[in-house]
């Protein structure tokens, strides 16, 4: 029997953890893993949503359920995480990337010291919990890394400055880290999703407004994924975000980096 044919359990030889998991991609991630018969670990900062959602859980599923409530902005996330899980004595065999956040507007209007909290949960966290569960899958021989990239990593993004670079850094972490760890038994995947209608908006002061660009829902988005995982280094869910994202190797970045911040600038900005 294939790899990919095995129960999740068997073929990633662990638990799943899932940060992020209060809302969003994060959480359909755990509801669609629960339904495979996986254990999870749900990280995030909303305690009560994580409680909430390991009640639904374990009410439908015979699983077993860690929440382990974490800012990931802080120096000591991945140390008090894998702490957590050696407590509870639950192995990590798949690890998914799905905390993130991003402000929209100019980069001068922004707080430097949110500015750098969102590289730390958008890039430094990944790096951290990877180094933290990864020997240990190489140690059995299998697991797997989703990292929740997105389409924005492809290309600058004027007004979206800082969280389109964390997401270029994800997206070429995860196909390194593909490459270097394809023969070993580890299955590593770069999520790119397009414009996916979630709390982020909110959070980073944007609303699809009168853009034309495709929706994907998070459902779609965390299908895409799971097919996906173990045969190929990033998949961007949706044909017309594909075609977006592949368009923009056909001219400089210069001129992807202009285009760009002509449909991207705030209105109410003058220069």
């Amino acid at each position: 029997m294939s790899k990919r044919k095995l129960p999740y359990p068997e073929r990633f030889g662990g638990a799943a953890l899932v940060t992020g998991a209060s809302s969003g991609i994060g959480r359909v991630f755990a509801q669609k893993l629960a339904q495979n018969g996986m254990d999870l670990i749900l990280v995030a900062r909303r305690e009560q949503r994580l409680l909430e959602l390991k009640t639904e859980l374990c009410k439908q599923y015979a699983i077993s359920v860690l929440t382990v409530s974490q800012d990931l902005a802080e120096a000591s996330a991945s140390d008090s995480i894998h702490r957590a899980c050696q407590e509870a004595q639950m192995e990590v065999g798949l690890l998914i990337h799905c905390a993130g956040f991003g402000y929209r507007g100019p980069f001068e209007d922004h707080d430097p010291a949110a500015a750098a909290g969102m590289v730390d949960v958008n890039c430094r966290a990944q790096v951290a919990l990877s180094y933290a569960y990864l020997p240990a899958m190489l140690a059995r021989g299998r697991g797997g890394l989703i990292f929740v990239a997105s389409i924005a990593g492809f290309q600058p993004t004027p007004y979206f400055s800082t969280y389109g670079a964390t997401k270029a850094f994800d997206l070429m972490l995860a196909e390194a880290l593909w490459s270097e760890y394809r023969s070993r038994g580890i299955e590593v995947l770069a999520l790119c999703p397009g414009y996916t209608p979630t709390e982020f908006q909110a959070v980073a002061g944007s609303d699809r407004g009168n853009l034309r660009a495709p929706v994907t829902s998070s459902e779609q988005v965390v299908a895409c994924a799971l097919r996906s995982l173990g045969k190929k280094p990033s998949v961007i869910p949706g044909a017309r975000n594909k075609l977006l994202s592949w368009s923009v190797r056909l001219v400089p970045r210069s001129t992807t980096a202009r285009l760009s911040a002509k449909y991207s600038k705030p209105t109410n900005r003058k220069s």
